[in-house]
């Protein structure tokens, strides 16, 4: 039983290769958190910047949508469902509407503190969706770790068939040569059984 328990320590199962730990999922919800809070408080900045620049009703509540959104279409053209020209187009956009983004929400600023959160929500923006996609659980070294192992077999398995073949054909050679040995010999005993014989 210790030597089962061992072994179930040692190896990881499957369902812990192929699903995130809870830990992770929750870290990554906790980020998503920072993203949506982030995002919210850039619109409400954007909107009180367009209110200082003369925006009103409408005016000023599309602004957000024409600034973050663009910036939220741009990062998802980043993907990897899109293709590179596609994903290129995409950090442009995002880049260029993430700089919008940060001048509006330094505009709506009354004070220094106001100024650096402004900054601050751009940043938690920008950082939260680039660690969305950098968080890993520990599954991901598991499954690399799982096809090494896999393709060191695979290529073990090759060397060992390649050397059973090479085998083969030296065994095989041994008995050709050995073959054309025994005729060669019985060509030169037949001529010799002749004269015998007369």
């Amino acid at each position: 039983m210790e030597g089962q328990d061992g072994d179930r320590e040692g190896k990881p199962e499957m369902n812990e290769i192929q699903k995130p730990s809870k830990k992770v999922r929750i870290v990554k919800t906790i980020v998503k958190a920072y993203f949506v809070g982030a995002l919210a408080g850039s619109f409400a900045h954007i909107v009180t910047a367009a209110e200082k620049l003369g925006g009103q009703g409408v005016e000023a509540l599309a602004a957000p949508f024409m600034i973050d959104g663009l910036a939220i279409i741009g990062m998802v053209m980043r993907s990897d469902d899109f293709s590179k020209r596609t994903n290129k187009i995409g950090f442009i956009l995002q880049c260029v509407m993430g700089a919008f983004s940060l001048t509006m929400n330094v505009i709506a600023a009354n004070s220094l503190y106001g100024v650096l959160f402004g900054v601050a929500l751009v940043s938690c923006f920008v950082l939260a969706e680039w660690l969305k996609d950098q968080i890993e659980g520990r599954e991901v070294d598991l499954r690399a770790a799982a096809e090494l192992k896999a393709a060191k077999a695979a290529e073990e398995a090759v060397k060992i068939q390649l050397a059973l073949e090479a085998e083969e054909a030296a065994k095989r050679a041994e008995r050709n040569e050995k073959e054309r040995a025994r005729r060669a010999a019985a060509k030169v005993k037949a001529p010799v059984r002749k004269l015998r014989v007369a």
